[in-house]
């Protein structure tokens, strides 16, 4: 796994990872989730039934992380 860090013009930086599917590096994955090194970071939760609330929200484009719908 490989990632890339970049600045942006905000003072804020964004990383982009790039990859290739390969059994070496779904076990280096398993490892780093199972070693608690990797964490989503999750902006909104929502219901299945307000699913259109979370589309709607996701669509504005502010999240600052994954937007989960449960169920």
């Amino acid at each position: 796994l490989r990632g890339a860090q970049m600045s942006t013009a905000g003072g804020q930086t964004f990383s982009m990872l790039e990859h290739q599917v390969s059994q070496d590096n779904l076990v280096t994955l398993k490892e780093l989730i199972e070693a608690g090194k990797v964490k989503p970071v999750i902006d909104q939760s929502y219901p299945l039934e307000a699913a259109a609330d979370a589309l709607r929200y996701y669509g504005k484009r502010r999240t600052r992380g994954k937007v989960v719908i449960t169920i």
